[in-house]
């Protein structure tokens, strides 16, 4: 959600001005490491489509892309955002580790497996068919 509203997105005259822009977020850091990260979420579906066209996107893309949300910014839902403490995070300060691998139960490796569990593993037919999902692979050469 960007400071100042549709006022600042219209008021921007170009791209150094629009990068200049400040948001509603909010982090928590220790010694350089982030703890925590949040952010106010856009909630004003006018500002989402000036936004988004500012980007490049017309509405037909927002409503196809993002029609739920959307809709439901049109009946009113509420401001809404959070903030999200990394409790992995704060272990790795507390431990001394240098990386989140070393204090995470289940790390995942630079190709996103997890070795111990094996996953991601192969969908089994009974579980596509019950997904009504059909494979189109290319074969192997």
């Amino acid at each position: 959600m960007p400071q100042g509203g549709m006022e600042a997105l219209t008021a921007a005259q170009n791209r150094d001005e629009l990068l200049a822009l400040k948001a509603y977020q909010y982090d928590i850091v220790c010694n350089g490491i982030e703890l925590s990260s949040g952010a106010i979420r856009n909630h004003k579906p006018e500002l989402m489509y000036k936004a988004f066209e500012i980007a490049g996107y017309g509405p037909e893309v927002v409503d196809a892309k993002f029609g739920g949300m959307i809709r439901a910014l049109k009946f009113g839902a509420p401001p809404h955002g959070g903030i999200a403490p990394g409790i992995d995070r704060m272990v790795m300060l507390l431990c001394g580790a240098e990386n989140l691998r070393d204090v995470t139960m289940f790390p995942l490796n630079q190709k996103a497996e997890d070795l111990l569990m094996g996953a991601p593993s192969e969908v089994s037919p009974r579980q596509l068919q019950d997904l009504h999902l059909r494979l189109n692979l290319p074969k192997k050469g």
